[in-house]
């Protein structure tokens, strides 16, 4: 009786992991997506201008950027269970210095903490998603994560809107943030198993051992330098309203139901890439992703109206999202016994390609007039290079529709 108790106690935690993890998602973008939507009023309450108030992004990017690759040496020392709550720990304090912050100061330590703890709980994620779960399904999960990071932004879009116009920008933060993280916790520590296999850790290796197998040949290579080169090319949601605002006229109601559709899209894009991960291959799925993100990014300023403009841009969100899940599980499939590792630079490399895609972009657009159709043409420049360093460098080291 008892071993029945406990067997149908492992297989409910089962069963809740993957919502677990995928809760966990959405809470990190949470705050991303918030500062987002309420820039503005965050700007007014600091009386900073909203040109400096979003500088509190690259606060957090950068710090995502550090910490990824911090992750990457101790994630073969510690457990991920344990590193995992750690991070939602650390996220649920960065909340609460959000909430009680007085100037733009404060502000930008929460947003050290959030870019730390951003780090830490999406690397466990995927690390956790290798460890626990089959192959056959873990481009599934992968794809998964992809719509969860999305459904963040059509969720916090309406709740950031609706709460803070009756109580103030910050209590999103306390009455809808911050118990979600809570949540998280409580699931993490109930949920994720604290004897996930480790067998580097008997070994004891060293983090330059570490490095030494992820860049021993091309194809890891490959993938954390794709990694850059798309995340450069999917800047083009950021400029996405204000040039449809500036080239058509649009208000910014219907500037925001655009932004929510293209959302809607990626969420659509991760279900359905997670899906074709196992029928197309990992590395098919990238590349064709990949060509698809590049030829809509250069299309999408030559469309003759909004509504056009649009379609396009839902074309390259199903594109983008179908990547997360393709290129993901390609990263993850790699180095197997230094996935904590591989999956930190790796998600080290997606903020760099970020901030280098928004620095540049920013200088082309400053420099050049506000020409959004050179920004484009070199975020489809990226993304040609991503589906180029791909077909030729990478390797797909697992079969198509094996379920091991």
């Amino acid at each position: 009786m008892v071993d029945e108790t406990s067997a149908a106690d492992k297989s409910f935690r089962r069963t809740l992991l993957l919502p677990t993890l995928l809760l966990c998602v959405f809470l990190i973008y949470s705050v991303v997506f918030f500062l987002s939507t309420l820039l503005v009023n965050v700007a007014s309450s600091f009386n900073v201008p909203i040109g400096t108030a979003g500088q509190l992004a690259t606060a957090a990017a950068l710090t995502t950027l550090i910490m990824g690759f911090v992750m990457s040496a101790i994630s073969i020392r510690f457990k991920h269970k344990s590193l995992l709550l750690f991070g939602i720990a650390l996220y649920s304090v960065a909340v609460l210095v959000w909430f009680f912050a007085t100037n733009l100061a404060t502000a930008i330590l929460a947003q050290v903490l959030v870019g730390a703890s951003f780090a830490t709980i999406v690397i466990m994620v995927y690390t956790l998603i290798a460890e626990q779960l089959p192959l056959g399904r873990r481009g599934w999960a992968m794809g998964l994560v992809t719509s969860s990071g999305m459904a963040s932004a059509v969720v916090l879009g309406v709740v950031s809107g609706v709460i803070a116009s009756v109580a103030g920008w910050r209590i999103v933060l306390l009455e809808f943030i911050f118990p979600i993280s809570i949540v998280c916790l409580a699931l993490g520590a109930v949920v994720v198993p604290s004897n996930q296999p480790q067998p580097q850790a008997e070994a004891k290796p060293s983090f330059t051992q570490a490095l030494k197998k992820i860049f021993a040949n091309k194809s890891p290579i490959a993938c954390t330098v794709s990694q850059f080169l798309i995340s450069f090319a999917t800047v083009f949601a950021i400029y996405a309203v204000s040039l449809l605002r500036t080239a058509f006229s649009l208000s910014s109601a219907l500037g925001g139901l655009c932004l929510m559709i293209g959302s809607v899209a990626g969420i659509v894009g991760g279900v359905a890439g997670g899906r074709l991960v196992n029928r197309l291959g990992r590395k098919p799925l990238a590349v064709s992703g990949a060509l698809f993100v590049a030829i809509s990014d250069i299309l999408f300023t030559f469309m003759p109206n909004a509504e056009a403009s649009v379609i396009v841009w839902i074309v390259n969100a199903l594109a983008a999202a179908a990547i997360g899940a393709g290129l993901g599980s390609l990263a993850l499939e790699q180095v197997p016994e230094y996935r904590g590792s591989m999956m930190s630079i790796f998600s080290s490399f997606q903020g760099a390609g970020m901030i280098a895609g928004l620095i540049i972009s920013g200088l082309v657009l400053n420099l050049f007039a506000n020409n959004f159709h050179m920004v484009y043409d070199i975020f489809g420049v990226m993304g040609f290079a991503t589906a180029a360093v791909l077909f030729f460098l990478s390797k797909d080291p697992c079969k198509v529709g094996s379920a091991q």
